[in-house]
């Protein structure tokens, strides 16, 4: 069990690191076996070099996220955080498309995804995160631009 403050620490430098595209620096916020769902409802995956994966493409997107308040569960080890987010359409948002999570725009290369989600972390031993969620439906997606 770590802290509540520590545990909201760790889900706001996740964003740093994320905004930063620092992605071996938020790697070493993960434990080696961590679980991830992005968006919950899409499948789990697990492992270090799987999420490398996803936030390298959350990165070559221009991902920016920007975190709303902390709140730690009284379990001692879950934090969560609400979280408004933009990236650019190109690269992942013709998958969007395809899985009919919003609408293509006319000119993607103009064009970014703005979405609200809910980041959910559980930390583990040493304060390391051991599972990720993401929650968000299709009616937390827009497209600007």
């Amino acid at each position: 069990m770590i802290d509540e403050r520590s545990r909201k620490k760790l889900i706001l430098e996740h964003s740093r690191r994320m905004n930063a595209a620092d992605i071996d620096g938020l790697l070493e916020l993960y434990a080696d076996e961590v679980t991830f769902e992005d968006p919950v409802g899409s499948g789990r995956r697990t492992g270090r070099d799987a999420l490398r994966e996803h936030f390298e493409e959350l990165a070559a997107a221009g991902i920016s996220e920007i975190p709303g308040e902390p709140v730690a569960g009284q379990d001692g080890v879950h934090v969560l955080v609400p979280v408004t987010a933009t990236m650019d359409y190109l690269p992942k948002g013709p998958g969007f498309a395809e899985r009919g999570w919003l609408t293509a725009p006319d000119t993607p290369e103009n064009s970014r995804i703005t979405w609200d989600y809910v980041l959910m972390m559980r930390a583990g031993a040493g304060g390391l995160i051991q599972e990720l969620q993401m929650f968000w439906g299709r009616s937390d997606l827009d497209i600007t631009g």
